[in-house]
Order: structure tokens, then C-alpha cells, then sequence
């Protein structure tokens, strides 16, 4: 009973972890590989991460500073969608 409550405990954390809220700000810095927003700093891979522009889809290097973006993962950006 006791390695199943420690399994869930377990399980629920690394959901928490991996799902991690959207952040939604203006877009601070942006670099080849990197985008910050709202004061966190994010790895942008071009392989990983979904980049969404006004609704349709893109690529990171169509992110320019000063767009509100909707950041969602933790050190790497799994999403991200501009307006």
C-alpha cells in the first residue's frame, strides 16, 4: 500500500513538472536558440517546440521582441504562441 501512495506521489510530480503552466507576457530577448519572456529565460528548439503566429503555424525565428506570447514549459519551451 505504501509503494503504491509513494508511485502516485511520485507520478503526480513529474506531471506537475512537465505540464507546466503558460506564462503570458511580452517577449523580452530573443536569440537563435533562446526566448525570454516575463523574466524567464527559455531554450528554444526547432525540432521540440511548437511555435504558433496569430493562429497558424511557425517557426522561432518569426518571434520578435515586444509580441505577447504564451510560453508553456519549463527550461525548454515545449509551446509557445504569439500574437
Amino acid at each position: 500500500m505504501t509503494k503504491s501512495i509513494s508511485l502516485i506521489a511520485a507520478a503526480v510530480a513529474v506531471a506537475a513538472l512537465t505540464t507546466a503552466p503558460a506564462l503570458a507576457a511580452k517577449v523580452e530577448k530573443v536569440s537563435s536558440k533562446s526566448i525570454t519572456v516575463g523574466g524567464k529565460t527559455y531554450s528554444v528548439s526547432g525540432k521540440r517546440t511548437k511555435v504558433m503566429i496569430s493562429g497558424k503555424a511557425g517557426s522561432r525565428d518569426a518571434i520578435k521582441v515586444g509580441m505577447d506570447c504564451d510560453v508553456k514549459g519549463t527550461g525548454e519551451a515545449s509551446e509557445i504562441s504569439c500574437k
